[in-house]
């Protein structure tokens, strides 16, 4: 529900969570023998439930996984095909049961070539049987294990139907993947969560370095939440597991199984499809932060993170509908009434929608998951702060409180950036780790917001520099939109590759009206020529770093190079198109695209006090073909499509029309002084 994403900020920096803090470390003597216990739909509750279970927790490093995959729904066979390649393949089939995991005939996986064919059909790019031919005397046992260990044409070797522990404990076996059976719905869960812990036991026994994960959900409609993932034995005491691909303490995701048991090392192989194999799409999994020593507060911990995962989607929808609700109340009590108090409570509820983009982000402060009633919580909090920004914008500022919204959103996504994004966690901007977008840095809806915000700062700072220096007025818009750029853009920080595609060409242009007042068809292209440049050397210079330290930028060049982008850049315009299945998303496209229309045709605008406002001041101008260059840039570049540039006008347009509104208020002061003076 993208369409719905719309507003955010203004915080202070102590949220810059402990649960960030100490040192990386990678085990300093991994054993020879790993071995990954797979149990599709082992949840955090199950160890709660379990004193078996519970007892592992301070033996072990801790944390969630994300079992997100290729598909909508993440069944067992989805999981295992994912550990099978490495990166996220699809097994299901779409709106259907799960059904059972295909058997091992004749030494093959029957039906292998239908995921094969699946692969290339969703364009999944996910060469399954790569774990299978990239290591050696890998051990199979049970169902799963025998798809994960499977090689590309599907045959298996080194598989048992069962698990034999003295097989694992015998040099037959290098590493080893162990399929512990799926979580029963109901009767049987406490004999199968013994059995789990019966095979960590058993495993541990025969000198592996286990790694006990969820590999999938139970049913293909099983609630959607991050499961369990321990390895034992910890080093250097019980602390948190993450991996570079997560960047947070306590996450992993599936794909970084399978880097673990390769020790980031694949062989090339060839995937579904002609494409070649592309990099692993995990990392090596590794620990952080301080020691736990109390299981009871850890399962509680892991519990509350999965509140904090799952209930901002759903509330979004109810926060969204709540402000929309009052605006149109608002509104039509004042197109009725035409009352100064009205005007000022309509004024209010549009200012009240841009409070929200800053509500979104500062709600993590208040740790709302660990509240009674999450969901409520949250839904509180959101709206509070989003009504509390407002008013403080509207008493301290009046007529500009459009600009204090705008600035506080620009100053609070830079300083979260720069300390690593911690505001984006669990917030309602941020694909989490259920959905299996974003583990760190910004995604579109922060980026939209950032976009907006950058931009307007940009565009008020350059109106009051322009009397005194066009040269000096452009440079502060390079200046204010750079450091936007640099923080959306940089790896660690907002790594957000599509972000800096869309602001680079926004702000160069900005900059040259700014300076020249005018541009030409020859200083468009330059425009756009410099800002694939700037943005090409960002990504080659991510590039350059070792594998396991890029981040999205130099991870898409190396499948560039490699001749391996073709995938990726046709799931992401499938996804940019999935808005138009519906009406909703055309209805955003026109709206889009005649909000654009009127950033260019002022005059062809049915409201005299936007045409007004449009020839006020030299900068209203360049701030809003800036906006309008953002947006389509993103909306034809970026995976979010059309939702990109209806998120900033969500965060825009009603920053914009409360200005207009206020500023026709009857006042006392200089007929002149309505006029805006920042863009």
């Amino acid at each position: 529900m993208r369409s719905l994403l719309a507003r955010t900020l203004l915080l202070a920096a102590a949220i810059v969570l402990a649960a960030t803090g100490t040192a990386t470390a990678q085990p300093a003597d991994l054993m020879a023998k790993v071995v990954v216990i797979g149990v599709p739909g082992l949840t955090w509750s199950d160890v709660q439930a379990s004193p078996e279970l519970t007892a592992l927790v301070n033996k072990s490093h801790v944390g969630s996984i994300s079992v997100k995959t290729a598909g909508p729904h993440t069944c067992p066979i989805d999981g295992w095909l994912t550990i099978s390649a490495g990166t996220r393949a699809w097994g299901n089939v779409p709106d259907q049961p799960c059904g059972d995991l295909p058997a091992v005939t004749d030494g093959k996986i029957t039906g292998w070539q239908t995921y094969v064919d699946r692969q290339a059909e969703h364009h999944t790019g996910a060469p399954i049987g790569r774990l299978g031919v990239s290591r050696d005397r890998v051990c199979g046992f049970g169902p799963g294990a025998a798809i994960a260990v499977a090689k590309t044409d599907g045959t298996v070797a080194n598989w048992s139907p069962e698990f034999d522990d003295s097989k694992l404990a015998s040099t037959a076996c290098g590493d080893a993947i162990v399929d512990a059976g799926a979580m029963p719905l109901r009767e049987g869960r406490d004999e199968a969560r013994k059995h789990v812990a019966d095979l960590v036991a058993q495993a541990r026994a025969a000198g592996g370095w286990v790694l006990l994960v969820g590999v999938g959900q139970e049913t293909a409609d099983a609630h959607q939440q991050t499961l369990v993932a321990m390895q034992l034995p910890p080093d250097n005491g019980p602390r948190w597991l993450t991996s570079d691909s997560t960047r947070r303490p306590g996450m992993i995701q599936l794909t970084d199984i399978t880097a673990t048991v390769l020790r980031g090392e694949a062989k090339p192989v060839d995937p579904a499809g002609s494409e070649k194999a592309g990099p692993l799409d995990g990392a090596e999994i590794h620990f952080t932060g301080d020691l736990h020593t109390n299981a009871a507060a850890v399962i509680e911990d892991r519990l509350d993170a999965n509140q904090r995962f799952e209930q901002p989607r759903p509330v979004l929808f109810a926060v969204a509908l709540t402000i929309v609700g009052a605006e149109v109340l608002a509104l039509v009590w004042f197109l009725i009434r035409r009352s100064p108090t009205s005007r000022r409570t309509a004024v209010f509820a549009l200012l009240v929608q841009g409070g929200f983009f800053i509500a979104v982000f500062l709600a993590q402060a208040t740790v709302w998951w660990r509240w009674p009633s999450p969901a409520f919580s949250l839904y509180a909090v959101t709206i509070g702060i989003s009504v509390l920004s407002a008013a403080v914008a509207q008493v301290f500022l009046k007529r500009y409180a459009y600009l204090g919204l705008a600035l506080a959103a620009y100053l609070l996504l830079l300083v979260d950036g720069v300390l690593g994004t911690p505001m984006q966690v669990g917030s309602m901007f941020a694909d989490g780790p259920v959905i299996g977008g974003r583990f760190y840095g910004f995604g579109n809806s922060t980026f939209a917001t950032l976009a907006v915000g950058a931009l307007v700062t940009a565009g008020w700072a350059a109106q009051k520099l322009l009397d005194k220096s066009r040269v000096q007025a452009a440079l502060a818009v390079l200046a204010i939109g750079g450091a936007a750029i640099v923080v959306d853009g940089k790896p660690g920080w907002g790594t957000d590759f599509g972000g800096i595609i869309a602001l680079t060409p926004a702000v160069l242009l900005m900059a040259w009206l700014t300076w020249k007042g005018t541009i030409s068809l020859r200083a468009l292209i330059g425009v756009g020529v410099a800002g694939v440049l700037a943005v090409s050397v960002v990504a080659f210079l991510d590039y350059l770093r070792p594998p396991e330290q890029r981040s999205h930028f130099g991870t898409f060049v190396a499948r560039l190079l490699d001749g391996d982008v073709s995938d990726v850049l046709i799931r992401k315009l499938q996804m940019a198109v999935q808005f138009f299945s519906g009406p909703a998303g055309w209805l955003m496209l026109v709206a889009v695209v005649l909000l654009m229309l009127a950033t260019v045709l002022p005059n062809r605008v049915p409201s005299e006090s936007y045409r007004e406002f449009y020839g006020s001041l030299p900068m209203v101008r360049p701030t809003l073909l800036a906006l309008s260059t953002c947006g389509l840039v993103g909306m034809l570049l970026n995976d979010a499509g059309v939702a990109l540039p209806a998120i900033m006008a969500g965060f825009a347009v009603p920053l914009l029309v409360a200005h207009l509104m206020a500023s026709r208020q009857p006042a006392t002061v200089s007929p002149e002084s309505h006029l805006v003076q920042e863009s």
